[in-house]
């Protein structure tokens, strides 16, 4: 008797491993997953932007929406133009020697269909007005739909860029409010 509830027990061990293992299988063939990488297209994308903004081409705006929201912080820019007007005024007006450094990049394939590349880098510069050298962290998603940029989230400390408009804002006001050489 007890060799008979011993080949059982043997048994039920065996099939419960049996149905451990083919749940366990059958949980882990999932498709309904998302995909990070950091060797595709899009990704690549992102970072020739990163470059050619460095060097004030802007070629890289065919990539964005002209309808692209953009939500910078607490500020929310609408279309394309607006956007690129503000990036250009970093190269002619507020800063000089602009670099993109320590960039990570990956694009988040999600299994809904929408497609992320998030990025985190550090920009650096010199300000036009003050002269002051500036390093500031950042970090910005891009969603894509069509092969195009539609929305935009950007997260970096705004103090440089509200010190540098300051700056440059009184250097204007100085400017139109001096006496002039005749009086």
């Amino acid at each position: 008797m007890f060799i008979i509830f011993r080949d059982t027990k043997k048994l039920i061990m065996k099939y419960l491993y049996t149905i451990l293992l083919s749940a366990l299988l059958i949980g882990c063939t999932n498709s309904n997953q998302s995909v990070i990488k950091t060797d595709d297209d899009l990704s690549a994308k992102i970072k020739l932007q990163y470059e050619n903004y460095a060097a004030n081409n802007f070629s890289f705006s065919d990539q964005y929406s002209d309808s692209v929201v953009a939500k910078i912080n607490n500020m929310v820019i609408d279309g394309k133009n607006d956007l690129m007007t503000g990036w250009k005024s970093h190269h002619e007006i507020l800063y000089v020697n602009i670099n993109i450094e320590d960039v990570y990049i990956h694009t988040n394939y999600l299994s809904n269909g929408n497609i992320w590349t998030n990025a985190w880098f550090t920009w650096k510069g010199k300000a036009q007005t003050t002269g002051q050298e500036y390093s500031n962290r950042g970090h910005f998603d891009y969603k894509w739909e069509d092969g195009k940029i539609v929305e935009l989230l950007a997260y970096f400390d705004e103090t440089s860029e509200n010190n540098e408009i300051a700056a440059y804002t009184a250097s204007l006001c100085l400017l139109y409010t001096s006496p002039s050489p005749r009086d």
